[in-house]
């Protein structure tokens, strides 16, 4: 449980599992930093979540619009769970939404930084 990082040739895969909140926001932070400092196009499995609080959703965009930032590509892989998507329904959030919004942000070069 918890989080996993793998590098292969050209890509990293980061993946989630079980629930991703504040308690291992240091953790995920690192993960996605080492995936970004790495250049390769980064996957994001998040099949395997059962909660994504908003410490990881801040985490997941700030590490988006730095990928972008860097030519690397992010995104998110597999099929979002059903409590996660009703959650981020709940509160009227919607992950691709957010990832737009990321590269929009960072094509102007505004906002927040992950460091």
């Amino acid at each position: 449980m918890g989080i996993v990082l793998n590098h292969t040739e050209g890509s990293s895969l980061i993946r989630l599992e079980g629930i991703i909140d504040i308690g291992v926001a240091a953790e995920l932070k690192a993960a996605l930093l080492e995936a970004v400092a790495t250049g390769n196009s980064i996957h994001v499995s998040i099949e395997a979540v059962s909660e994504l609080d908003v410490t990881a959703f801040q985490l997941l965009w700030a590490a988006s619009r730095e990928a972008m930032r860097s030519g690397v590509d992010l995104v998110l892989a597999g099929e979002m769970p059903g409590p996660v998507r009703n959650a981020l329904s709940e509160i009227g959030l919607d992950v691709c939404g957010l990832f737009a919004c990321a590269r929009a942000v960072a094509a102007a070069d505004a906002g927040p930084e992950i460091s």
